[in-house]
């Protein structure tokens, strides 16, 4: 772009005038009954007026270097413009342009037809008038005409032909105005109403006669007025101007020419100075067989040189020694050759790319052709612009290493080298340009293989030869120093390092740097108490912070899995599902998404099977999922985890009915409490109905099972479907498959928020984070430490021996733990009570929302045997008093109470049915046993002189979540209300977490058609996982541990 400041010579002609719009300040309507008036018409514009000629003598300044001088000529005579080698001069003669035409005025609507009077007893109604004509359009007027360029003269002497190259012309004609429009026509009056009829009544005698009196009718709309018919049209353009140049030779004899000489390139070819088709940095860059054609009218100057050069660019620099020297005298409409090559040297990058970026800019080669002698000035528009493509002949790909690695492993990864060039390269290659990859640990938390004896934190791959256009695999192995601390990130980088073309000295042209979570190795507890599941892109603050907590705060056991090291749930150990080691007990598996093995980013639970994690929660296996980043995607795999119905061989807890009401009062003989992880599948016979067939009559009595089975077991679900091995067209007999599902009160759950990270080396975990570990323990064991720390506890916590008093088999003893100082400190505490309040309060709550027909099939000692969480945490209450103080009653006051609050009428609604809990109602008739229980529980703790005072609090502590609940405006649950007392203890808005089972709330009925295609769905994602997992094992037995070729 040219930037030069303009100066101007200007006799361009005058712009005509518009034409007027002579518009009236008449109303838009006319008077009652009047015709509009018609619009003005427009004036007509002025022409434009002509430009006069320029006549100017050029001259350079020997005493003012680069300065150009314009003599004045004719009107001009004794003006003097100096035209600096910044500036430019503009010849302006354009011809004034014509005035536009004028649009017409809009004729005025007719006026309105005056209404008739309305009808009376003496009149009929009167008619309304006409309404009257509107006004014509007025006359638009057209474009008015451009006027004629005026002509440049310049006088040159033939010496100074160069000094042309400053001075733009513009010659061009006026442009004619443009066509003006003429006016709308006004609309035409709107018709008078007519006037209204009349009715009336008048009594003579006992007769009443009824008369009227007709209206009368509208009057017409006026007609429109018109539009002008004719044509307006635009003006024409003016004459253009000429150029006319003088050349005075130097024998006095003269020669004109109609236009300056205009030298451009035709074309160039570029090549890289080493010849490898790659532009690289440190190498030249050459142009030659270089053709310019003079496209103007007149020869280019003949004494006075033009040398060519490269643009320069931030990555080219010109050899301005090295110009070339266009032909002098080069005729209009002639093209040349240019003798010679142009050089720019490629300078080397000047700053760090990003990681793993490899060179790739695109630059533009511009020629520039410049008077050099007494101008120093470009030729304006010489040539334009062409591509190239900057970037080194080798090029890494991305390394192959695997994002998490194992203290003690040899690990190998790989990567590949390419030649995008046309040459050879490495020290024995055609140009001896000597190559490397070097990998070096710049926090030493690796040993490499093949590091070097002097630096052995660097390891370098030296290629001898690699051939054009082709690739090269090459691998470094490495391992994992045994002092590195587990869960920490170490790094490796990789350069490509390739000699400079000039110098010979090595340089990196591109990094790639691989972080790896460097993990522990997993092992199997002899008693575990939680298993942590985690992948490569868990944060490690966060798994520190969870194995600070569980095992320096709650003094537990802890394993941790790591899938990233694995690439599958398949555990080390046992070559079995890692999960089934821990049945019954606490899983946390992070919920973050991570790279897979080359696969694409997975989230954890992809790879695990829906329908045995739903067993083994069935089973009493307590799962949290924690961090999830993709809760939509995990509601959709745990929707598959409710009903496993992938296999209907029968077990040894198998129950087979003669019908429907038979295996559901077996079912219900059943204790929830001792629920295993084994496939449970009951049949009932079914026999074909009178108007169906035998196929319409199992589906029906699939969907009775159902229903009968929510009535019947309400916290426990399950699935029923036709028994296709039963089906006996002939003998009329079908039957019923019933499988059991994931109980209602069993622990699926989901968190949403990554852990807050700490200052380095405290570990601290969140209060909110510490809450949902602690609600993962299994309800019995945290009913256990429940009883065993009421009373006992102080502000600091309470002993590890005796909250564990009862599940030694959980305590960790750290290394030099002095036995009775160590607690479990007050928070957690806090924690444990809450959790119990949420599990305990829900399920009473989901027993007694359901509203089973008068006679409920549950009698009212069966109704507490179905809640085991209930019947589970009054089963261990302390036979000795614990608590003597009520200061030390405070969390079994705040746990008792929330208990007692939703098992008792919540507002006036409630109380009246509790009234009538003899008809049935569930809530009404576990009333008085659930707070004989809890009153029971208050006496067999609490010493005799504050038991009273606890029961008080407890009911008033009842009181306050009544109406917390009450205040939350939905269902009478604890949920609302105790998220809100959770939020306020942890000190997070808003606490997110999803109860997984609660995605599919009570047993269902599939046919034969929705069972396939669920069976189906299963074994599609199985095989996709198992396929997934097999690529995962193939790059980890190549990469881990692997064993040479040549071994």
């Amino acid at each position: 772009m040219d930037a030069r400041e303009v100066k101007v010579i200007d006799t361009s002609g005058r712009n005509g005038q518009p034409g007027r719009d002579n518009w009236t300040k008449k109303s838009v309507e006319a008077p009652y009954g009047q015709t509009g008036e018609s619009g003005q018409s427009a004036s007509a514009p002025t022409a434009g007026q002509p430009a006069s000629d320029i006549r100017v003598r050029l001259a350079y300044s020997s005493e003012e270097t680069g300065i150009v001088q314009v003599v004045g000529e004719g009107p001009h005579t004794s003006q003097l413009w100096k035209i600096a080698r910044d500036e430019k001069l503009l010849l302006n003669v354009k011809g004034g342009d014509g005035g536009a035409g004028g649009r017409g005025e809009d004729g005025q609507a007719g006026g309105r037809g005056r209404d008739g009077r309305n009808a009376t007893k003496h009149r009929n109604g009167e008619d309304g008038d006409d309404g009257a004509r509107g006004g014509d359009g007025g006359y638009g007027s057209n474009g008015a005409d451009g006027a004629a360029a005026g002509n440049v003269f310049i006088t040159v002497q033939d010496d100074d032909t160069d000094l042309l190259v400053p001075l733009e012309y513009d010659v061009r004609g006026g442009v004619g105005g443009a066509s003006g429009q003429h006016g709308e026509p006004g609309d035409g009056g709107v018709g008078g109403r007519g006037g209204a009829a009349h009715a009336w009544t008048e009594r003579h005698g006992d007769r009443v006669s009824a008369y009227s009196r007709p209206g009368g009718t509208n009057g017409s709309n006026g007609s429109p007025g018109g539009r002008p018919a004719t044509y307006l049209t635009g003006g024409k353009a003016g004459p253009q101007g000429s150029i006319q140049i003088k050349v005075i030779r130097g024998d006095l004899s003269e020669a004109t020419y109609p236009s300056p000489y205009t030298l451009q390139v035709v074309k160039f070819d570029i090549i890289d100075e080493n010849e490898d088709g790659i532009n690289e940095p440190g190498e030249h860059l050459i142009v030659h067989n270089i053709r310019v054609r003079n496209a103007g009218g007149m020869p280019s100057p003949g004494s006075r040189s033009v040398h060519l050069l490269i643009q320069g660019t931030p990555f080219l620099e010109p050899i301005t020694s090295e110009p070339v020297e266009l032909p002098r005298s080069i005729q209009p409409g002639q093209e040349v050759d240019v003798p010679g090559v142009l050089r720019a040297y490629i300078r080397n990058e000047w700053s760090e790319k990003p990681i793993g970026a490899a060179l790739n800019y695109v630059d533009n080669i511009q020629l520039l052709a410049t008077f050099h002698e007494r101008l120093n000035r470009s030729i304006p528009n010489f040539c334009g612009f062409t591509q190239i493509v900057i970037r080194y002949p080798l090029r890494l790909d991305p390394p192959t290493y695997l994002d998490c690695v194992a203290k003690g492993d040899k690990v190998r990864f790989k990567w590949v080298l390419h030649n995008d060039s046309k040459k050879s390269y490495g020290i024995e290659g055609i140009l001896r340009r000597a190559a490397a990859t070097k990998l070096s640990d710049p926090a030493r938390f690796f040993t490499l293989t093949h590091g070097a004896e002097d630096k052995p934190d660097e390891a370098t791959d030296e290629l001898p030869e690699i051939e054009p256009n082709t690739m090269v695999t090459i691998d470094q192995d490495f391992s994992v120093d045994e002092r590195t601390l587990e869960f920490s990130e170490g790094y490796l980088t990789l350069e490509l390092m390739l000699s400079d073309p000039a110098t010979g000295k090595m340089r990196s042209v591109q990094k790639h740097q691989m972080h790896m979570q460097i993990s522990g190795v997993y092992s199997l507890s002899p008693n575990p108490s939680y298993l942590l599941v985690v992948n490569s892109r868990t944060p490690n603050h966060a798994i520190h912070q969870i194995i600070s907590f569980i095992r320096h705060r709650l003094h537990t056991h802890l394993d941790i899995f790591n899938l990233s090291l694995t690439g599958s749930y398949e555990s080390p150990v046992t070559h079995e599902n890692v999960l089934k080691s821990y049945a019954g007990k606490s899983i946390i598996i992070f919920g973050n998404n991570f790279p897979y093995f080359n696969q694409g980013i997975k989230e954890p639970w992809s790879l695990l099977d829906p329908w045995h994690t739903g067993l083994l929660t069935k089973g009493g296996t307590n799962i949290l999922f924690a961090a999830v980043s993709n809760l939509e995607g995990l509601k959709q795999w745990a929707s598959n985890a409710t009903f496993p119905a992938h296999d209907f061989t029968a077990g040894a807890h198998s129950i087979n009915g003669e019908n429907v009401g038979n295996l559901v009062t077996e079912l219900r003989k059943t204790d929830s409490k001792i629920l295993t992880s084994d496939m449970v599948v009951h049949r009932f016979a079914v026999k074909k109905g009178m108007f169906k067939t035998t196929q319409s009559t199992v589906d029906s009595a699939a969907n009775s099972a159902a229903k009968k089975l929510n009535k019947n077991l309400p916290l426990r679900r399950f699935i029923t479907v036709p028994d296709v091995e039963a089906l006996k067209e002939a003998e009329k007999m079908g039957g019923v498959i019933v499988c059991e599902g994931v109980p209602k009160n069993s622990k699926m759950i989901a968190s949403v928020g990554f852990f807050p990270q700490t200052a380095p080396g405290t570990n601290v975990i969140s209060d909110y984070d510490m809450y949902f570990i602690i609600s993962c323990l299994p309800f019995a064991v945290k009913a256990r430490m429940f009883w065993n720390m009421i009373g006992k506890s102080d502000p600091t916590g309470v002993a590890c021996s005796t909250i564990y008093s009862g599940l030694e088999s959980l305590y960790y003893a750290l290394p030099n733990e002095v036995s009775g100082q160590t607690k479990v400190d007050e928070r957690i505490l806090q924690a444990l009570c809450i959790s119990l309040q949420f599990e305990i309060s829900s399920e009473i709550y989901r027993f007694a929302a359901t509203k089973p027909r008068f006679p409920d099939p549950l009698n009212v000692s069966e109704k507490l045997t179905q809640l085991p969480l209930f019947t589970q945490f009054f089963a261990v209450i302390p036979t000795n008093a614990q608590i003597d103080d009520i200061a030390k009653a405070q969390l079994l006051v705040s746990t008792l109470g929330a208990i007692h609050a939703i098992s008792n009428p919540i507002g006036h609604w409630q109380k009246m049915k509790g009234a009538f809990s003899f008809l049935g109602n569930r809530k009404g008739q576990l009333t008085p046993m659930v707070n004989k229980q809890i009153y029971a529980a208050i006496t067999g703790s609490c010493s005799a002189n504050v038991a009273n005072t606890v029961k008080e609090h407890t009911i008033q502590r009842s009181k306050q979540v009544k109406t917390g609940i009450q205040a939350t405006k939905g269902h009478k649950s604890f949920t609302a209300f105790g998220t809100q007392e959770l939020a306020a203890f942890v000190h997070v808005q808003p606490v997110v977490m999803f109860d997984l089972t609660e995605l599919k709330p009570v047993s269902v009925a599939l046919n034969s058609a929705a069972l396939q295609s669920s069976q189906q769905g299963y074994h599609i994602h199985r095989q996709t996982t198992l396929q997934m997992e097999d690529g995962a094992k193939n790059m980890l037995s190549n990469m881990v541990n692997p064993v040479n070729e040549d071994d």
